[in-house]
């Protein structure tokens, strides 16, 4: 259906307000508007989305009928044509739907009239090219993606003025995906390791971030074994056939130099170390020609101030301390035993410079390390067969290690995952703040080069390919409307054996500094546990008032987190915040209104609706 046209002549008339549509009127859109007030000269004051006009009419409408209008010009004037009658409230959608299909001469498939209601509905303008487009999107539906979730991400691209291509399509659904995503990183890490086009070490780059994305606690737990290998290595009342393996390994593992022996098993060389550290200093004391006082008092008041070591440790190397004079051998031996003890009580513990017990343990031992090359020879203590003699101790570690997680220790790993995926490497790479070479270790920056190369295998291209889709749909769906800004990651953690997918949505303002103002946000977490499966924690910041939702099927959670609400509670008043409540809800309770929903499977299935 074709009708009268008229044009605006007002964009901000006197009484009437005035906004920028969400997205800009172009010729040939369709929009939905609603006759608002009649005026004299056959004037009238039009809804379109939340914007008001006022346009002069060349055929009477009637105070509050709805129409579709086509834009025929768009600037310097708009200019509109009635293309559908008036669009009653009794009309369902479906109807409207079908009037519009008919008047615009497009296909009456199930796709198109999904799209087109879900465009009346959210008074999205409407184009024939757009709605053709969005059709053949829908069409080809990855098998895993919901008609709701495709529609959302028309929307979104519709929203971001971005190519309505496949690929962008694809980019948004794999951002709203909340689960799967230790999964692509296996898989990739398994087919780059059958890969024949790659040169050792560029698998090798590849794979080793991959392992450390994948298991965050894995270092830990090496600091741990580490510490518990040196100590049982150094108690001379254990038989050699149990230190011996510890020795070895050690040695391979070019931990400790060739030269150490049972007798000798931590020979202390003058190796340049880590600054800051222990290694440091003892490497000092063993220079010729120094003022040994000077170093003396120096070592003496490091260990005073050294807040990784207990009251009962410091007194332990301070014995082999005498005035002006120190003996490094007997130092660096007293500083190994106590740093073995603080690498396993102290696992998650950093000093001033940021360093752990570990990396201190690992100065002293002459290697003359940096923290990447620690961290690269500690993942060779923990890759044993199941049928070492040494397993026993890399269990031990692993128990260790779990029995001190706590918030802080989560903390860290996702900070160092986050920073190990590379989602903000194009940020920090156009700000030149942070060194090339060092953003080039991140994944994204090597997966991106990775994709340069035109031999890869198939399996090894689609595997890099969907980690980026992943990491930028995320970006893509991040973003700010005026004051409110969104921010929405992906976290994909393994440790000791237990798998955990975290999507984490943050919704709040920004202060006038440009600072996130935490007195006000909502935070929300959807997370896929190997124990408790499908978990939804919906936190609410209210002038630093905090309510929890926490959604889960599971029966026993209520009574689990009775017992940890005064904790929570207490931690709560230290950062300055009140908790007002915790409420346990199944997912049969939820009715949260949300921001993006979640598609990963239907509501049906999944229970909850989650905007992302």
């Amino acid at each position: 259906m074709s009708g009268p046209s008229f044009s605006s002549i007002q964009l901000n008339a006197p009484n009437v307000i005035s906004s920028k549509v969400s997205v800009p009127m172009k010729e040939g859109q369709v929009i939905h508007g609603t006759i608002k007030n009649l005026f004299p000269n056959q004037t009238a004051e039009i809804q379109i989305g939340n914007q008001k006009i006022i346009a002069k009419l060349e055929t009477p409408l009637k105070t509050g009928d709805a129409h579709f209008f086509q834009v025929t010009k768009a600037a310097p004037e708009i200019q509109l044509k009635v293309v559908t009658g008036p669009l009653s409230g009794g009309n369902s959608l479906a109807h409207q739907s079908q009037q519009l299909l008919q008047a615009m001469n497009l296909s009456k498939s199930s796709e198109m009239q999904a799209i087109i209601q879900f465009f009346i509905k959210e008074q999205l303008p409407i184009s024939k090219e757009i709605l053709i487009q969005a059709e053949q999107l829908i069409k080809n539906l990855p098998p895993n993606a919901t008609l709701k979730g495709g529609l959302e991400a028309i929307q979104k691209m519709i929203e971001l003025k971005i190519p309505m291509t496949s690929k962008m399509f694809d980019t948004l659904l794999s951002g709203k995906t909340t689960t799967g995503f230790p999964s692509l990183i296996t898989n990739l890490k398994t087919a780059l390791q059958q890969e024949q086009q790659l040169s050792p070490s560029q698998k090798e780059a590849i794979v080793q971030n991959l392992q450390k994305i994948g298991e965050p606690f894995h270092l830990p737990v090496a600091g741990a074994l580490l510490g518990k290998q040196l100590q049982t290595l150094l108690n001379t009342q254990l038989p050699s056939a149990v230190r011996l393996p510890i020795l070895q390994q050690l040695i391979n593992a070019s931990i400790l130099p060739s030269e150490a022996t049972l007798n000798n098993p931590v020979p202390i060389s003058n190796n340049p170390a880590l600054k800051q550290t222990a290694g440091e200093i003892i490497s000092k004391l063993m220079q010729p020609n120094i003022e040994n006082k000077l170093v003396v008092e120096q070592l003496r008041s490091w260990i005073q101030n050294q807040p990784l070591l207990s009251s009962s440790q410091k007194e332990q190397v301070l014995m082999n301390i005498k005035e002006g004079e120190a003996k490094p051998n007997l130092v660096a031996h007293s500083l190994v035993k106590v740093f073995s003890e603080q690498s396993q009580q102290a696992v998650f513990k950093i000093d001033s410079n940021g360093l752990t017990p570990k990396d201190h343990l690992v100065s002293i031992l002459g290697k003359g390390m940096t923290i990447n090359s620690i961290n690269q020879t500690l993942e060779q203590l923990t890759n044993l067969n199941k049928d070492s003699p040494l397993i026993q101790f890399r269990n031990q570690a692993e128990q260790t290690v779990l029995s001190q997680l706590d918030g802080k220790a989560f903390e860290m790993a996702m900070k160092e995952t986050l920073k190990m995926l590379g989602y903000s490497y194009e940020g920090k790479l156009a700000s030149g703040k942070d060194e090339v070479r060092q953003l080039a270790s991140q994944l994204k920056p090597q997966l991106v080069e990775l994709l340069q190369m035109p031999n890869i295998s198939a399996i090894v291209r689609d595997g890099a390919e969907s980690i980026i889709s992943r990491m930028n749909g995320l970006q893509l769906l991040s973003g700010e409307n005026g004051p409110q800004h969104q921010l929405l990651m992906q976290v994909p953690l393994e440790f000791l054996g237990k798998r955990m997918d975290a999507t984490l949505e943050w919704n709040g303002r920004m202060k006038e500094d440009g600072k996130i103002d935490s007195d006000f946000a909502r935070i929300m977490f959807y997370l896929q546990l190997d124990s408790l499966k499908e978990t939804v924690v919906d936190m609410q910041v209210q002038n630093k008032i905090v309510t929890i939702n926490l959604f889960n099927d599971d029966q026993t959670i209520e009574t689990i987190a009775n017992k940890l609400k005064p904790t929570l509670k207490e931690g709560l008043a230290t950062a300055g915040y009140q908790l007002s409540g915790i409420f346990i809800k199944t997912f049969a309770q939820q009715k949260m209104s949300s921001l993006w929903p979640n598609n990963s499977s239907s509501s049906k299935e999944q229970g909850v609706d989650i905007r992302i």
